[in-house]
């Protein structure tokens, strides 16, 4: 209803307004429910309509569709007539020019239609081999039956040598020259194409590019499907690993892992590792753990707070850790706005702590807190359903039987470490084990108790250095990147994004260079965006990526480009690489020769750091004149130029808009419906 009383109230208020107001009026109309406006319950906007309709004396009558032919008329094509001068003007004679004038038609708009798709006579391919050199020199050979000695094939070159390997599979129809495949099952026989080099750039955009950007086996089904030329499954795997798209919003193999470092200490307090973790809402509130972690002897504070603000972080610091065990060497947390802050760098100005941080996006680098994380959940996650909506009520018998337990890296419980003496459990009066008071000298207690610490530090720092070298060798085993080297090119992971990511690009577009490579086997690297080498960070290398087609010096990528001109030699002629599992035989059809634009997305790479590697084995489609801009802007010469034809949109009569010349036809239809990733 809210569409047709809109648009009655456009027609009387706007269009005919004039002719309506002060005079009476009936509205026809097969919207039923409108013919009860005047008790219908209208919203804000409905009535607003009916206030400007109030100024009119109207009825609204209900007519169905059916009896309301002439209103639907309107929008509804009438077949031709066909009219009879003879019985209009009985008795008049009319003139046979003039009477074919009146009964002839205004000409008809031609409507221009366009090929949607490239296509190629079999005479341009046929022409096109010809004029390939590979494909020239061996169908020669071929024609004539000639099989070439040892002698003629030192003449031929590396792409024709390969070539000559498919002598007993060529084949010829229509003037093009094909190679037959048997298929695995014995089906019928699948003609490929022998393809020109000219072409083979276009083809490997269409099954590339403008097909959905898959992977290297999937688009070497499709052209095993269609066409051969030698080399093809290298260039393909070039192609693909070389595709700037490709490279941006996908992760080309497994994930990079650098290898393990290590965070030790030698003794208590030397670094204080802390981090935020957060939990199910208590009733009064309290959502938030500050986490505070001796890296040495294991001994963790799990303090409650109300917010993350740093405020709230150095007041926990100074009340419930310097105060108590005293001020640490060292403080190490990730990259929070509230471990990073001024007033915490003042903080540790102020007691002369040194602040360390982990890399961006690298909870790893503060394993120790994030360890213990688990571990909390999963203490916490024991209590009784009643008690866990007041768990910060728990946590200091939690954290109590956490520290009074001997940890699996050190053997020793976080308490012996940190106060030089066992705890005293419930367990211990149960059983008896409660000490009795030390006899004897003070100073002999303290000899002692020095030198039983001494002994237990000593033991300590051996069983964290063979877990640390453990736990090293377990990760390092599964390394397989390559570490980068100054001035590679590489890309940085994209996890800036909030909310949901999942069709989003992987990485930035970007590129960075490495700045600065780590001795070793460190895993953090110092880049700049190559547009911007002041712009430094420190990055992690799992979250970069070697780009791939882009010249550095020195680079060693995980993949590295071919050299242009340059054949991988491999077994093409093996079944495996032949069988086409897919019963289809491509067919070249009929059209004109056109050079199609490719317009796809590219990394954010200056212009004097693109280095443009073309694929191996390839022939551009057109050489462009020297001395012509291919960038400059095209400049119209017309007297007309910016000048509408029609500029008040007045009516135009249907014969002059006919005789009109068309506009050339244009196609959208393979952007459109076939090539949404243009």
């Amino acid at each position: 209803m809210k569409l047709e009383f809109l648009a009655l109230k456009w027609a009387m208020t706007e269009k005919f307004r004039e002719y309506l107001l002060g005079h009476r009026c009936i509205v026809f109309t097969d919207n039923n429910p409108l013919s009860h406006l005047s008790s219908a319950k209208l919203g804000a906007l409905e009535q607003r309509w009916a206030a400007q309709l109030a100024a009119f004396d109207f009825e609204v009558r209900y007519r169905p569709g059916k009896a309301n032919a002439n209103a639907d008329a309107l929008s509804r094509m009438h077949p031709p007539v066909v009219v009879d001068f003879d019985t209009i003007v009985s008795g008049t004679a009319i003139p046979p020019p003039l009477k074919q004038a009146l009964q002839a038609q205004g000409p008809e708009a031609c409507q221009a239609a366009v090929q949607a798709l490239p296509q190629h006579p079999p005479a341009d391919i046929a022409a096109l081999q010809q004029a390939d050199s590979v494909i020239m020199e061996v169908c020669a050979l071929w024609r004539q039956k000639q099989y070439p000695d040892r002698e003629k094939r030192r003449q031929l070159s590396q792409l024709a040598l390969v070539l000559l390997k498919q002598w007993d599979r060529l084949t010829e129809q229509a003037g093009v020259v094909y190679r037959q495949v048997l298929r695995s099952d014995g089906g019928e026989a699948v003609l490929q194409v022998l393809l020109p080099a000219a072409l083979k750039e276009k083809v490997l955009t269409e099954v590339h590019q403008n097909h959905g950007h898959q992977g290297v086996d999937r688009t070497l089904e499709l052209l095993r499907q269609r066409c051969y030329w030698p080399g093809m499954t290298s260039d393909v795997r070039h192609w693909c690993q070389t595709c700037e798209r490709c490279q941006v919003a996908k992760d080309s193999g497994p994930p990079a892992r650098s290898f393990m470092g290590h965070l030790l200490a030698s003794e208590p307090n030397e670094i204080l590792a802390m981090d935020y973790t957060m939990l199910e809402p208590t009733g009064n509130g309290l959502e938030n753990v500050l986490v505070l972690t001796d890296v040495f002897s294991k001994y963790t504070l799990a303090i409650p707070t109300r917010d993350q603000r740093a405020s709230t972080v150095a007041q926990v610091l100074v009340n419930e850790w310097f105060s108590k065990f005293g001020v640490p060497v060292r403080i190490h947390s990730d990259q929070g706005r509230n471990f990073e802050s001024a007033l915490i760098q003042q903080l540790c100005g102020l007691y002369g702590i040194e602040k360390s941080r982990t890399t961006p996006y690298h909870p790893e680098g503060n394993g120790q807190c994030e360890r213990f994380n688990r571990t909390l959940h999963n203490l916490l996650r024991t209590l009784p359903a009643s008690r866990k909506s007041n768990w910060h009520s728990c946590l200091p018998q939690v954290m109590y039987a956490y520290n009074t337990t001997p940890h699996q890296s050190t053997g020793e419980s976080p308490f012996f470490l940190m106060f030089g003496r066992e705890a005293r459990l419930p367990v211990d009066f149960l059983l008896g084990r409660v000490q009795d008071p030390v006899g004897g000298a003070v100073n002999d207690w303290v000899q002692e108790h020095q030198t039983r610490l001494h002994l237990a530090f000593e033991g300590v720092r051996e069983r964290l250095k063979v877990a640390a070298e453990r736990r090293k060798r377990n990760h390092d085993q599964t390394v397989r990147s390559q570490p980068l080297v100054e001035g590679q090119m590489v890309l940085v992971r994209d996890l800036g994004r909030r909310g949901r990511c999942k069709i989003q690009d992987k990485w930035n577009s970007v590129v960075h260079r490495v700045i600065k490579a780590p001795p070793g086997e460190g895993p953090v690297y110092t880049v700049a965006p190559l547009d911007d080498l002041t712009k430094v960070k420190r990055v992690h290398r799992t979250l970069l990526k070697a780009v791939v087609g882009v010249a550095s010096p020195g680079s060693t990528s995980d993949s590295p480009p071919i050299p242009p001109g340059q054949l991988v030699m491999q077994d093409e002629s093996s079944d495996d690489d032949l069988l086409v599992l897919v019963r289809e035989t491509p067919t070249p059809s009929a059209g004109r020769m056109a050079r199609e634009t490719q317009t796809a997305p590219a990394l954010a790479l200056p212009a004097a750091a693109v280095v443009p590697v073309p694929p191996p084995h390839s022939v551009p489609l057109a050489v462009t004149p020297p001395g012509i801009n291919e960038t400059a802007m095209r400049r119209t010469a017309r007297s007309t130029a910016g000048h509408h034809p029609n500029p008040h949109r007045l009516p135009r009569p249907a014969n002059e808009m006919a005789q009109a010349r068309p506009p050339p036809a244009q196609s959208n239809a393979v952007s459109v419906f076939f090539r949404p990733w243009h």
